[in-house]
């Protein structure tokens, strides 16, 4: 079993860098005013260092997102890609902490359009989350 950290992402291992890259997903956990954690998953491209993500036209609540509302009040967040497999020597995980700001909607990433082909058919359409990262965190079993 092996861990670090590193600050920037383009320092991580390549093993940890891989389970980033194959990822589909990943979980977004925001903090909210009154200090309750808020964890959904998201699809997440790498852009110059940092991570983007869409919010995309997938149906939502009618109202601004918890995700947004918590960034505006506390821009500490958490984007946790894993790897898991029925093979535990398989498992791994990586954690990147950073601080995240909120760009107006209409304009996706290509990053997004680029790996995901239904972005590409269909981009996303609001705000977009950049995260900034300060720390990132992994574990591989091997």
């Amino acid at each position: 079993m092996a861990g670090g950290s590193s600050e920037r992402i383009e320092d991580l291992p390549i093993s940890a860098r891989r389970i980033i890259d194959e990822a589909r997903r990943a979980f977004l956990t925001t903090v909210g005013r009154e200090g309750r954690p808020h964890s959904v998953p998201v699809c997440f491209a790498l852009r110059a260092g940092e991570v983007v993500i869409a919010v995309d036209h997938k149906p939502k609540g009618g109202r601004r997102l918890e995700r947004l509302r918590n960034i505006d009040a506390n821009p500490a967040v958490a984007l946790t890609v894993d790897r898991w497999d029925e093979d535990w020597t398989r498992l791994g995980w990586v954690m990147v902490q950073g601080e995240a700001t909120v760009e107006a909607p209409g304009h996706p990433p290509r990053e997004l359009l680029a790996r995901y082909r239904q972005y590409s058919q269909n981009p996303p359409s609001g705000e977009v989350i950049v995260v900034r990262p300060r720390r990132a965190l992994w574990w591989l079993w091997a």
